[in-house]
């Protein structure tokens, strides 16, 4: 969490969009293998499909996961070049610099 001023900006929260899919492939994937299961009868093709249906919507689910969590684990990726600000500030403001500019100048 970063603030400016005294409002607090939430950026490393789980992207919205990401997350409400998350929830709606894991409920979607569940119902259409809970359907497969109440089909069965003895013959084995329809638990095959539902056992292919959950896994399916695991490794969905796996990757939104991942997906609308991608700030928290990859934080660095984020960074608005807060590196590079400060890099070029202390470059800008570090003695030897200044004088070499100084030179350059008259």
């Amino acid at each position: 969490m970063h603030t400016r001023g005294k409002v607090p900006h939430f950026t490393l929260r789980p992207h919205p969009v990401v997350s409400i899919l998350f929830i709606l492939v894991m409920i979607v994937g569940i119902l259409i293998a809970m359907s497969f299961f109440s089909m069965e009868e003895g013959t084995g093709d329809y638990r095959r499909k539902g056992i292919t249906t959950l896994t399916l919507t695991g490794i969905i689910n796996i990757c939104l996961a991942i997906l609308a969590t991608s700030k928290l684990w990859f934080s660095h990726l984020w960074k608005k070049n807060s590196t590079h600000a400060r890099h070029k500030q202390h470059t800008k403001h570090h003695p030897a610099t200044r004088e070499r500019n100084f030179r350059r100048n008259r």
